[in-house]
């Protein structure tokens, strides 16, 4: 019988594992030395508890803990067993759909910060083309033109606190922002209290979800929310230069709030899809009086 007996270096070793990692099977009750040796006090593993070393390192790999593997091979019904392995599943399905939000959100970031060293300088009005994306709007009782700063924080707290009392995954958070609807934009009677984040295909569905379809845009960035309302009024009037009028709502996205780019704490782009005038268009309102509040 000796020859098919272990020790815990040997087992250690033939199983790819520590000493360590079996000392603490052991002292958890999961898998302890089945012989005794009589006349040493040695204990010993067997080879045929190889296949149970296999099965506890299989249900740690699937996030169970030594407590939840220890109670499983307690449980004294194919069924109980099934159970509790439906409800681990369920767990690593919530995991994996946290785990993938968190990875696209990361990746947004990443191209934000990208951006950054692309953009034209601050205050300068610029063409882009931008792909289709989706967004969650959610209005406020807060107008930014109206409060500015303060009103901005509040908006992105009611914003969190949609997040949360939603069970929304918070960092769907990194990339926010806020709307104004097109006619006040064209108007110049400035007022938003929408405020919005970025969402992907992962997202629930919700009716507050919009997309915005490709175009192209006109846009400006600025480091200074003070100045929004004049960069706002500079877009419109580039757009009566270039023939052109908006065709959709003006956004405000936040591309960083990180220390970086000289050391600004937050730069944001502010946007307008745009089209050109043609013959078949009305363009009176185009030509409305354009004013600051």
């Amino acid at each position: 019988m000796r020859n098919s007996l272990l020790k815990i270096g040997e087992m250690a070793e033939l199983n790819h594992v520590s000493t360590q990692t079996l000392r603490l099977y052991a002292k958890n009750k999961l898998l302890e030395p089945e012989y005794l040796d009589p006349e040493t006090g040695y204990r010993y593993y067997t080879l045929e508890q190889c296949a149970k070393l296999d099965l506890i390192r299989a249900l740690k790999s699937c996030r169970l803990s030594l407590e939840q593997i220890k109670e499983i091979f307690s449980l004294s019904s194919e069924e109980r067993l099934l159970k509790a392995l439906e409800e681990q599943t369920g767990v690593l399905t919530e995991e994996i759909y946290n785990l993938s939000v968190s990875r696209n959100n990361l990746s947004r970031v990443q191209k934000n910060l990208q951006i950054l060293n692309t953009l034209p300088p601050l205050g300068q009005v610029f063409f882009e083309y931008v792909p289709e994306r989706k967004i969650d709007v959610q209005k406020t009782d807060y107008d930014f033109f109206e409060l500015g700063r303060e009103g901005y924080e509040k908006m992105l707290l009611h914003m969190q606190n949609y997040l949360h009392e939603n069970q929304l995954p918070p960092s769907y958070f990194i990339n926010v922002g806020t709307i104004m609807e097109k006619e006040y934009f064209i108007k110049g009677t400035y007022s938003s209290h929408s405020a919005f984040i970025f969402v992907d295909d992962l997202y629930p569905e919700k009716s507050s979800v919009r997309t915005l379809p490709q175009n192209t845009y006109m846009s400006v960035a600025s480091d200074n929310i003070a100045l929004e309302s004049m960069y706002a009024k500079r877009l419109y009037e580039a757009m009566q230069r270039n023939g052109m009028v908006p065709c959709g709502d003006y956004l405000c996205e936040v591309l960083t709030q990180f220390p970086v780019h000289q050391a600004k704490q937050l730069i944001y782009k502010i946007q307008v899809p745009v089209q050109r005038i043609d013959s078949n268009m009305t363009v009176s309102q185009g030509h409305l009086g354009h004013r600051m509040r």
